[in-house]
């Protein structure tokens, strides 16, 4: 599957879930504030994606590797860790035990793509 055809699934999927034009839907828009969303229609989303591309991702590990993908480029652009510098607070205060609304607005379309080809492409794991 190539990753237009992802984007395309993902596109069709928030233009149902959400209501909204195929016009808004680019790869930088912000699902809560380009787009409405809200922490509900995240995991509506995330239940969506799971029967179009036949995945088993969750909610929770979606939130885990949007938080880890902030903390390594907060971590990249201060030229630190993501314990220093403060890198690590934003994050951590919109991680999965934090601010649901604060995460829902750093999830942009061209993460779910990523978060799609990732687990579509990922090689088969080994017993």
């Amino acid at each position: 599957m190539t990753r237009t055809e992802i984007f395309e699934g993902v596109k069709t999927v928030l233009q149902e879930s959400l209501g909204v034009t195929p016009e808004v839907i680019t790869p930088e828009a912000s699902l809560a504030t380009d787009l409405g969303a809200d922490s509900l229609d995240l995991m509506d989303i995330v239940v969506h994606l799971n029967r179009r591309f036949s995945l088993k991702l969750s909610a929770k590990e979606l939130a885990r590797q949007l938080h880890e993908g902030h903390l390594f480029a907060a971590a990249a652009s201060s030229g630190g860790s993501a314990g220093e510098n403060g890198a690590g607070s934003t994050a951590e205060a919109a991680g999965p035990g934090g601010d649901r609304r604060k995460t829902a607005e750093l999830v942009t379309v061209s993460f779910l793509v990523e978060a799609v080809e990732n687990y579509v492409c990922a090689p088969a794991q080994m017993p």
